[in-house]
């Protein structure tokens, strides 16, 4: 299936005031949690949903552990995992005065893995084959009435939820 976009219109505007559209990817369906994963590639291994769930759960575990024992962990195909601290706004005049209270927040840095064609330019594995398809060319698979966002259910005139509840699943 391909990536689904909407077009959205940004809150602020530009130098000339204004306000310009551009394409958000859309989500539908719930999430996909460890559990929904680990019986997906069951499915294409000969191992039981438990054990491959069990796994998962170990690699986060070992990848925790090896990411604040200040290493870089990568998982070949997939890309490499790597922490960031920053201390915007934190500096300070002298190296020797540098310590770690100068740091403001501390991320994990994703990378996807790449290859590099002959011609010198990368493709990263994540995002190969990918093709994008207007939310309006799908429209009537995934959502009933013209008009609605089916990321929040609400009718974007209105801002209100005319079911006055959590958007149905359209994969159910």
């Amino acid at each position: 299936m391909p990536l689904i976009y909407k077009p959205y219109q940004a809150t602020l505007a530009n130098k000339e005031g204004q306000k310009l559209y551009y394409p958000r990817l859309v989500k539908f369906g719930k999430m996909v949690g460890t559990q929904k994963m680990a019986e997906m590639i069951a499915e294409k291994a000969s191992l039981t949903a438990g054990d491959v769930h069990n796994v998962i759960r170990n690699l986060m575990s070992v990848m925790r552990e090896q990411l604040l024992n200040s290493r870089t962990v990568r998982l070949e195909g997939l890309g490499t995992f790597t922490m960031i601290a920053k201390a915007v706004g934190k500096g300070v005049e002298q190296e020797s005065k540098v310590s770690s209270s100068q740091i403001t927040a501390l991320r994990c840095q994703f990378t996807p893995e790449y290859t590099r064609a002959a011609n010198g330019s990368a493709t990263r594995a994540l995002t190969t084959g990918v093709e994008f398809v207007h939310i309006k060319d799908v429209a009537g698979m995934f959502i009933s009435d013209a008009g609605k966002d089916p990321d929040d259910g609400k009718d974007p005139d209105d801002g209100k939820d005319p079911d006055g509840g959590e958007t149905p699943d359209p994969a159910a």
